[in-house]
């Protein structure tokens, strides 16, 4: 081929290829089409198969299916941290937030006054919110409430 820089498209190159050798892809008709003037010359295309080009290791790039914050997860998660920057899986803590006190309340107020069914979401981890922090700097990486409703 020639040495030129490969400025030109594959469909380009194909008719390029086409002009140059337009004689060897004219031939007569075959046989089996009774219907046309036998002598009247078709042009034959070829067939060109393309492969797809397999990138190289180098060419591929990762996507990143790493989480920005905790927020709305229920479970530990992956993530690079906000204040030292390192990827990290997030430790979990739970802490009593609005939603294990408005159950308190709602229990108070049912119970008829029963302190001891009232402690009762304060001490059960699926009514606390979820904190997620680093293990290593101990930063707020985001939180999930427990929501009553």
């Amino acid at each position: 081929m020639d040495n030129q820089p490969h400025s030109k498209s594959l469909g380009d190159e194909i008719l390029e290829h086409l002009e140059r050798n337009a004689a060897m892809y004219i031939q007569t008709q075959d046989q089996n089409n009774n219907n046309l003037d036998k002598q009247t010359p078709q042009l034959m295309i070829p067939i060109i198969t393309i492969s797809p080009q397999i990138p190289s290791l180098k060419e591929i790039k990762l996507v990143n299916s790493l989480l920005v914050t905790g927020d709305g997860q229920h479970n530990s998660v992956k993530l690079i941290c906000q204040n030292c920057k390192k990827q990290i899986q997030t430790k979990l803590t739970r802490r009593v937030g609005k939603g294990a006190l408005i159950v308190s309340c709602i229990l108070l107020l049912c119970s008829f006054g029963i302190l001891c069914l009232t402690c009762l979401p304060c001490y059960i981890d699926d009514c606390k919110d979820i904190v997620h922090l680093c293990p290593d700097c101990q930063f707020h990486n985001g939180s999930t409430p427990y929501q009553v409703f």
